[in-house]
């Protein structure tokens, strides 16, 4: 039986429990050998990788990216068409300035007999977004090839006109930059469309204006037709007032209207066209020249094929 003072004790850990304490607390193995502690891993910066940058062309580079003697810059030519018979409403472009290289396009033989040299040209040069040449009207193609003639080759242009007293021709300088746009007398439907009524056959025709695209279709379609059927005249002229109408008298058939243009009284040919030039957006042409005695008078400007090539 234990006395009062036994009970009083803390009770006392076996030899075994407070040895596995011990080594426990220590980090000491089952042999009494401390345990080895895996070192943390640091990551130490690397060397950077070998490149073959090199400072000097990389300097050399920049300063040809921003010196303005070496980018290609532009203008920004407004439309005579104003945007208003296109889809996408454009009235402006930006216009790339020529460079000795669009010299190159201009004098390659295949691309002048083909007749192509200045479509060519235009897509090279026209740099907005959604612009297609052969979508453009003729008067706004117009428009970009005079800038680009004044702005590459100065605004004096040599021509040859004809007294009217006299119809003797002779030679002048003209001043590409007094021609203005001229301003339609009409505007267009909400569909591009425009009415004209035929004096002789009393019915309205609804017209359309063409494209640069359409009417080089129709020039190389009656080229064919003249050459297959040996034919001395071009059907062009007739071929290309069917396709601006749209309609006569309501009837849309293209059956029915190429044989009714066939068949028409030239005063309703001549009024169609009449209507056709009023209405379309263009650069004008019409110039005051002077005569050597000072008389002066109002005509149409020609443009030659040395439009793009004047005499030095």
């Amino acid at each position: 039986m234990k006395n009062e003072s036994e009970n009083n004790q803390p009770s006392r850990e076996s030899i075994a429990a407070s040895l596995e304490k011990f080594k426990k607390n220590h980090g000491l193995a089952d042999d009494g050998v401390k345990k080895s502690v895996a070192p943390t891993a640091i990551n130490l910066p690397t060397a950077p990788p070998k490149t073959n940058f090199n400072k000097q062309e990389f300097e050399r580079t920049m300063s040809q990216e921003t010196d303005p003697d070496l980018m290609m810059s532009f203008e920004i030519v407004q439309l005579p068409s104003k945007g208003r018979f296109y889809s996408h409403g454009i009235s402006e472009v930006n216009v790339e300035y020529m460079t000795s290289r669009d010299e190159d396009l201009l004098t390659t033989p295949s691309l002048i007999d083909s007749g192509n040299v200045i479509t060519m040209l235009l897509k090279r040069k026209i740099k907005t977004a959604g612009i297609v040449v052969d979508d453009l009207l003729d008067g706004d193609r117009n428009a970009i090839i005079l800038f680009l003639r004044t702005s590459s080759y100065g605004s004096d242009y040599t021509v040859q006109v004809s007294d009217p007293r006299t119809g003797i021709p002779f030679t002048t300088k003209v001043d590409l930059l007094k021609l203005q746009y001229k301003e339609p007398e009409e505007q267009p439907d909400e569909f591009g469309h425009f009415k004209v009524m035929l004096p002789m056959r009393k019915k309205e025709a609804v017209i359309r204006l063409l494209t640069s695209g359409d009417d080089n279709i129709l020039q190389k379609k009656a080229d064919a037709f003249k050459e297959a059927y040996n034919s001395e005249l071009s059907d062009y002229s007739t071929m290309k007032l069917k396709s601006h109408i749209i309609s006569i008298g309501g009837n849309t058939d293209r059956s029915y209207i190429d044989k009714f243009v066939d068949v028409m009284p030239a005063l309703d040919a001549y009024t169609i066209r009449r209507k056709i030039l009023t209405v379309s957006p263009d650069v004008d042409m019409a110039y005051e020249f002077m005569a050597k005695d000072g008389y002066k008078f109002k005509a149409n400007l020609s443009v030659g094929i040395d439009f793009f090539f004047p005499s030095t």
